[in-house]
Order: structure tokens, then C-alpha cells, then sequence
């Protein structure tokens, strides 16, 4: 076995064996040149040949692991957690501190995996599926912390399938790029929500964090669907903790975000 960057010619037979990846299939080939391009993306081989793939992310904080694929005729044989080890491994030669990764709440080999390498639960998020549609509301672009402060409810919040620490730097960021929208109600914060474009799905906006009182978020909600038909977007993705309902929402998902703290690299 060896784990190496992939190359360009490694396209085509990892692909092929992508293809029944989900119900509709997999996403590795809207992000493959991207991945390959920040040479972020890992590529197991073995008898010269590639079976299996992992992406990761690095932030300051931590990194993020992805992408996690393993040809079907090679499985549970330790290539995924060989994958693994080998992106924790970079992450503490660069003094990351945290991994992290997201796997779908039915997918109880993969949560094996991770809980065998020393994963633990962090929290659960649930994926919604919201039409674009032309709406009447009113939010307030966030331009100080003081605004919208007490309705952070998190420590983590979703930028285009990737979870990031959500403290004070990252907000001011946030504020600074107008990401960040908040719904009133009688003079008072009522609702927040963080939003961005998907890099992943073309076409798609992000509510990647969404907090407050029930008619708060709705009026968040209402935002992102009209602001994704300004846009003409395709669809809106909806992440966040809460169990919410409506009739133009689509509940989708369940996540587990699982977590490790990593030693120092020696």
C-alpha cells in the first residue's frame, strides 16, 4: 500500500468506481481538479493502481477531512483509516491541534471507523433542501458583533461543507464580508443567519448556521429563498442543529460531526 497526492491520471479509474457512490451518485467529479490543483487530495494505491481517495482542508485551527472513498472490492481491508492517519499525521507536522470530519448518521461502518481511530461525537446536523422563491422580507446585513452576539449558540458553524470554529475573529471576518444576516422583532435580535455559496454544488447557497426564536428563523429562511432567486440559484442548503418544519422545507439528513484532538508530531 502507498499513499501518495493524486495525480492527474488518476482521474479515470477512481471515477469509475464513484459511480454508485450514493443513490445519485458522487460529487468527487465537480471537485476533483479543484482538489487536485491545491494538492490536497490523497490517492491510496495499490499494485500501481488507485483504490481509494481522502481530500483535506487546513484552517488555523484544525483539519478538515473529506472526500473519504474506497473502491467497493477493497473495503475493510484498513485503507480508509490508513487514509486517515496518513492527513492527521500532515495536520500535526503543521501544529494543527483538531480533526474533523462530517459522515451521514446511517453510515454505521464509516462511524465505526472513526470511533476506532478515536473519533468521538461533537454534535448532530440536520440537512434541509429550500426552494428559491420570490419573497417580501426584511433582515438586517450584521455590521457589529453587539448586534447579534447573544443568539450564537455554537461553537462551529458549515462554509461550503467544511466546519469552522466560530469565534470572535471569525465573526468579525464574517461581518466584514456581509455573511451574516440577522432578523428583528421589536427592536431585538430575533434570528441569525450565516449564508455562502457552495463550492462543492454549482448554483447552490448555504445557510451554514441558523439560530434563534422560531418566527426569527423563519424570517431568515424567507431571506435565503428570496435572495436565492435574486440570485437564480438552483437551490438553498439549510445546516444546522435544530428539527425545524415548513412547508417548503425538505428535511434531508441527519450528520454526525465527529471529532479528535491530536497529540504534538514528534
Amino acid at each position: 500500500m502507498i499513499i501518495r497526492k493524486a495525480k492527474p491520471e488518476d482521474k479515470i479509474p477512481v471515477l469509475a468506481f464513484l459511480q454508485n457512490t450514493f443513490r445519485w451518485g458522487d460529487y468527487i467529479d465537480r471537485v476533483w481538479d479543484s482538489w487536485l490543483a491545491k494538492k490536497t487530495l490523497l490517492t491510496v494505491e495499490e499494485n500501481g493502481a488507485p483504490i481509494g481517495i481522502g481530500n483535506f482542508r487546513l484552517s488555523k485551527h484544525q483539519i478538515w477531512i473529506e472526500g473519504l472513498r474506497i473502491n467497493p472490492k477493497f473495503r475493510r481491508k484498513g485503507y480508509a483509516s490508513a487514509l486517515v492517519l496518513k492527513m492527521e499525521s500532515l495536520a500535526k507536522r503543521k501544529h494543527r491541534k483538531i480533526s474533523r470530519m462530517l459522515i451521514a448518521s446511517g453510515n454505521s461502518k464509516s462511524l465505526k471507523m472513526a470511533k476506532s481511530l478515536g473519533y468521538t461525537l461533537e454534535d448532530k446536523w440536520w440537512l434541509y433542501n429550500l426552494m428559491p422563491k420570490k419573497l417580501d422580507t426584511t433582515v438586517h446585513t450584521a455590521t457589529k458583533l453587539e448586534q447579534f452576539e447573544n443568539l450564537i449558540g455554537s461553537d462551529l458553524y458549515s462554509k461550503s461543507w467544511e466546519w469552522l470554529p466560530l469565534d470572535k475573529s471569525e465573526l468579525l471576518q464574517l461581518v466584514k464580508k456581509g455573511c451574516i444576516v440577522v432578523a428583528m422583532q421589536n427592536k431585538k435580535p430575533a434570528g441569525i443567519g450565516i449564508w455562502n455559496e457552495s463550492d462543492i454544488d454549482r448554483g447552490v447557497l448555504q445557510l451554514g448556521y441558523l439560530n434563534g426564536t422560531k418566527s426569527g428563523m423563519g424570517v431568515i429562511l424567507r431571506y435565503m429563498q428570496n435572495k436565492g432567486f435574486a440570485l437564480k440559484s438552483k437551490r438553498i442548503q439549510v445546516l444546522t442543529q435544530k428539527i425545524l418544519g415548513g412547508p417548503d422545507l425538505d428535511r434531508r439528513m441527519l450528520f454526525c460531526l465527529m471529532k479528535k484532538e491530536l497529540g504534538a508530531y514528534h
